[in-house]
C-alpha cells in the first residue's frame, strides 16, 4: 500500500521542473567549484654548497630543510617529488646550471623549488640558504630569497623551516596553466 501511495504521488510530480531545478543547482555547484581541479605540481632540489662532493654522509640541516618544506607543501594540497641531495665544492653562479629543467618540464613538473644551503668547511650548520622558485613551463625565475643562519636553539629549528617554508606558498599558483596575467 505505501509503494502504491509512492507511485501515486509520483505521478503528480512536474518532471520539468525537477529538471530545471536540477540543472540549477549543477551549475551552481559547478561555479562553485574550480573547474580546473588539480594541483600544481612542486618538485623540490636541495644543493648543499661548500661540501666535499666525495663525502658520503649527508648534511643533517640539509635533509632538514627538505622535509620541512615537502610536509608544508604536501599539507597544503600540492603534488610534490624531490631529487637526491645534490653536493658542490662551492656555491654555483646559477642554480639552473646543476638541475635539469629539461628532465622536470618532460616530467611536468610545474615549479622547482631549489633549497641551496652553504656551509663552511667542516661546520654541520649552513652559514646561508637561498631559495629558488622557478616556473618550469616558461623557464623563469618567480622568486629568490637568502636568508642568514644564527646560532640559536637547535630544538626550534625544524619549526623555524617549517615557518619558512609557509612563506613560500603563495608564490606557487594552482593548477596547470593558470599563470599570472592569462584569462584577463
Amino acid at each position: 500500500m505505501i509503494l502504491i501511495l509512492c507511485f501515486e504521488k509520483s505521478a503528480d510530480i512536474d518532471y520539468r521542473g525537477l529538471m530545471l531545478k536540477r540543472a540549477i543547482i549543477a551549475i551552481i555547484i559547478g561555479f562553485s567549484l574550480d573547474l580546473t581541479v588539480g594541483a600544481a605540481t612542486v618538485s623540490f632540489y636541495v644543493i648543499e654548497a661548500g661540501v666535499n662532493e666525495d663525502f658520503d654522509v649527508k648534511q643533517s640541516q640539509s635533509i632538514q630543510w627538505e622535509d620541512a618544506f615537502m610536509e608544508v607543501f604536501f599539507d597544503a594540497g600540492y603534488i610534490i617529488s624531490n631529487a637526491p641531495i645534490m653536493r658542490l665544492e662551492k656555491k654555483p653562479s646559477d642554480v639552473l646550471q646543476v638541475v635539469d629543467m629539461e628532465e622536470a618540464v618532460i616530467c611536468g613538473i610545474d615549479y622547482m623549488l631549489i633549497v641551496l644551503p652553504e656551509y663552511k668547511k667542516d661546520v654541520k650548520e649552513p652559514i646561508e640558504v637561498s631559495f629558488y622558485i622557478y616556473r618550469v613551463a616558461r623557464k623563469e625565475k618567480v622568486i629568490e630569497k637568502k636568508i642568514i643562519i644564527n646560532k640559536g636553539s637547535t630544538q626550534d629549528d625544524y619549526n623555524n623551516m617549517k615557518s619558512i617554508a609557509k612563506g613560500f606558498i603563495p608564490y606557487i599558483r594552482e593548477g596547470k596553466g593558470k599563470e599570472e596575467g592569462e584569462g584577463k
